[in-house]
């Protein structure tokens, strides 16, 4: 009873800090002065932790048309599902009950894989656009401005209700309204674009506003783009086999404790029983966790 208590605690604490991290909710926090809040925000260019994770789910989310609540149910069945697969296995409530906590993180994954199409889709037109900005840029020596002239001729022939907001379009209104600090605003600009040439753009745009002398640095960027490019299909049909040899071995490794209950009922209750064998267990589930996340990075476009 000890052992069902503590893993219910357990899963009752890790479910309540996702809570808090996803709501933007710190019950220790000091309410600050709101002038000395806004000077600590200005002072700080690069992205804290929970901003740059809050921008990777909205991201996330833009790209695969998923909302807040859909991704907490996805969230709440994902454990639901894996403290019933857990009870089918293994036949114990608190091996179950570490089975859920370790499929919790399954719809992030899942998303992200979903995300690579729309994210090719929104890097097909990402290389003109990183062209028009460094050509506008080159010519007037203002960043805000370079990206106003682009976004500005991006909307021109589109109707007002047919506009959709992109990260261009955000960052202007930021650095108008919100927070001047371009060098943050950069960083935000960068974070919502998961490219690897795009980062590195990003980055020379900072290093330009330090010194303008750099900006013809940016122009190499956009070439080197364009010619990983031609790499994407090779990269597509190998995320593919990855992942399904991957699905494969961790399938065949699970089926091996039912097949056991049948073939060898000894060892079967040794391993959902005993200490050693639920430890067993554990680091199995633990490393199945672990080479998932090593496969979805592994897997990101070439580009990315």
């Amino acid at each position: 009873m000890n052992l069902i208590h503590l893993s219910l605690m357990l899963i009752f604490v890790l479910v309540s800090l996702a809570l808090f991290l996803w709501l933007g909710l710190n019950p220790f926090a000091v309410e600050l002065n709101p002038l000395k809040k806004r000077r600590l925000y200005l002072a700080g260019a690069k992205l804290k932790t929970a901003e740059r994770i809050a921008i990777r789910l909205a991201t996330l989310f833009r790209q695969t048309r998923c909302t807040r609540k859909k991704f907490l149910i996805m969230m709440f069945a994902s454990a639901a599902g894996g403290f019933l697969a857990g009870m089918l296995l293994f036949g114990s409530i608190d091996l179950a009950a570490v089975t859920a906590v370790c499929v919790l993180p399954a719809p992030y994954i899942y998303l992200t894989i979903q995300s690579a199409a729309a994210a090719r889709e929104e890097i097909e037109g990402l290389e003109n656009t990183m062209s028009v900005i460094s050509n506008a840029y080159a010519g007037c020596d203002d960043i805000v401005k370079a990206m106003e002239l682009y976004v500005e001729e991006k909307s021109r022939y589109i109707p007002l209700y047919l506009r959709t907001p992109t990260p261009f379009d955000e960052f202007v209104s930021e650095i108008k309204f919100i927070n001047p600090n371009i060098e943050h605003g950069l960083y935000r600009l960068a974070a919502k674009i998961k490219n690897r040439y795009f980062a590195e753009w990003t980055k020379m745009l900072i290093l330009c506003h330090q010194d303008r002398r750099l900006k013809f640095a940016l122009f190499p960027v956009v070439k080197a783009m364009n010619d990983a490019k031609s790499m994407q299909v090779e990269s597509d049909g190998m995320m593919v086999r990855v992942w399904r040899d991957y699905l494969l071995t961790a399938g065949l490794m699970f089926s091996v404790i039912p097949m056991m209950r049948f073939s060898n009922a000894e060892w079967f209750f040794i391993l959902t029983t005993t200490a050693i064998g639920k430890l067993l267990v554990v680091l199995m589930l633990l490393t199945a966790l672990a080479t998932a996340f090593y496969v979805m990075k592994a897997t990101k476009p070439s580009n990315r």
